[in-house]
């Protein structure tokens, strides 16, 4: 089962002051290259402010609002985002997170801070996470901070079910006495079953991250322990206990209904999706917020 998205159009912003921006304007500010702007070219000089505007018809606003909203209530600064209507196309727009005088470098980007660091996006099927933090442990000074940012993060994409943080989107910010911190969360639409169909209700409860933790033939299985538990989640907390137990805690004494109750029809956001696929979120959270307990006290 499906359940897609309804539109009030009468409650999102419409953009008419707007001027689209080239690459010769946005590269510079953003750092990237040509190739990379070109896949998401949807940026735009609207109230003064360079803008982007990610044009979505579908649930997967959902994914990325509910998401960014649960990042939130556990500490994390996602992008800001505004429902917004573009050329009658409907979606999401959000004001550039580049700060000025601060350098940014995802993953697949890190080789230009740290030479060592060998892996772009081309080798992003042999990347690990595990691989990812050990290098930063031993190589920024600033690591055992940043190293906690990024598992909790990872923690957070489990809980939503997100499917898409991938090298290009774990982004990294440093600031100009060369502290690195994680950037603002950039993308996290494709979380608890959103697609360009709908929510997907039949979806696994199997989560195949786009990184996985420790071992690169992961995404062929298998996916969980004889007992049920993720394996991503579990080598995490035998590795790191002291910052994976408090945020499973976290999980299981938080209340998330006021966040999804926003996209039952009888809301004033804009968006809504159908009874039955409010109902579908709230009993995938309570799932995992059931097994969030069980791992926690293993």
């Amino acid at each position: 089962m499906y359940y897609d998205i309804s539109f009030n159009p009468k409650a999102i912003r419409k953009l008419n002051n707007k001027t689209k921006l080239s690459y010769k304007k946005v590269g510079p500010v953003l750092g990237i290259d040509k190739q990379h702007f070109l896949e998401k070219d949807n940026w735009y000089l609207i109230d003064g402010a360079m803008q982007y505007f990610k044009n979505r018809q579908d649930s997967r606003i959902i994914g990325e609002l509910l998401s960014d909203e649960i990042l939130r209530m556990h500490g994390f600064v996602p992008a800001t985002y505004e429902l917004a209507n573009l050329n009658d196309n409907f979606g999401l727009l959000s004001p550039n997170i580049h700060k000025e005088g601060y350098r940014y470098e995802s993953v697949a980007t890190l080789h230009k801070l740290f030479p060592e660091f060998r892996y772009t996006y081309n080798h992003s099927r042999n990347i690990t996470l595990k691989g990812i933090i050990d290098f930063i442990g031993d190589n920024v000074p600033n690591g055992e901070e940043l190293k906690t940012q990024i598992i909790r993060k990872y923690v957070v994409d489990w809980f939503t079910n997100q499917l898409d943080d991938n090298i290009r989107n774990m982004v990294f910010e440093q600031n100009p006495e060369g502290e690195i911190h994680l950037a603002k969360i950039i993308d996290s639409e494709s979380s608890f079953g959103a697609t360009k169909k709908g929510i997907n209700s039949e979806m696994s409860n199997i989560w195949v991250p786009a990184i996985p933790y420790e071992d690169v033939n992961f995404r062929t299985g298998p996916y969980k322990t004889n007992d049920g538990e993720d394996i991503n989640i579990l080598g995490l907390l035998i590795d790191y206990p002291e910052v994976v137990i408090p945020l499973l805690g976290e999980f299981t004494d938080t209340n998330y209904d006021r966040v999804i109750n926003k996209y039952k029809k009888s809301n004033t956001s804009g968006i809504y999706i159908p009874e039955p696929g409010v109902d579908f979120i709230k009993s995938f959270v309570e799932s995992r917020q059931e097994e969030s307990h069980k791992i926690s006290t293993l």
